[in-house]
């Protein structure tokens, strides 16, 4: 797996966009996929629901967080059931651009791609995770979280009357 090769059916991103981690390259950690089934979930969370927001808002979105290795995983404080261990899940944000926002973002994924988990993480300034995992299309589990609250559960209206 050549790193820097596009993502079939996903051209707007590369398989380094999905593996990157500053904090895994600060501490020395090795947050390459090593089951092949991770590839493979990867790719499907970029074609179904990366790529078409960025067909749709037509802005580069970029990925804080994609996969996550057990070790980095641990080292970020994150749950151990987290999508991101799994290859199925990113962080995404607009980088520096104002317009569109996050909350139009998570707009657009609810609305249309297929997900298994969507949450608003502190926004207005934060980040939109989304995670879909094959067979888990449409259990659309909609959450937020608050800055330095848990993430909680809510209804598509609700996280819009907060965010």
């Amino acid at each position: 797996m050549n790193l820097k090769d596009k993502i079939p059916n996903a051209p707007s991103f590369t398989w380094n966009e999905l593996v990157k981690s500053n904090t895994a390259s600060a501490k020395g950690i090795n947050n390459t996929p090593t089951n092949p089934s991770y590839w493979d979930s990867l790719q499907y969370l970029a074609e179904k629901c990366l790529q078409p927001a960025r067909d749709y808002f037509k802005v580069p979105l970029y990925i804080n967080s994609g996969f996550r290795s057990a070790a980095l995983n641990k080292t970020v404080n994150g749950s151990p059931t987290s999508f991101h261990s799994i290859a199925c899940a990113a962080d995404v944000t607009f980088g520096n651009v104002k317009t569109p926002t996050l909350k139009e973002l998570f707009v657009f994924f609810y609305n249309n791609v297929p997900f298994t988990e969507l949450i608003a993480e502190e926004l207005p300034n934060g980040w939109i995770h989304i995670a879909l995992q094959k067979g888990r299309e449409n259990e659309k589990q909609v959450k937020y979280k608050l800055s330095r609250q848990p993430v909680k559960r809510a209804t598509f209206e609700e996280v819009m009357k907060i965010i």
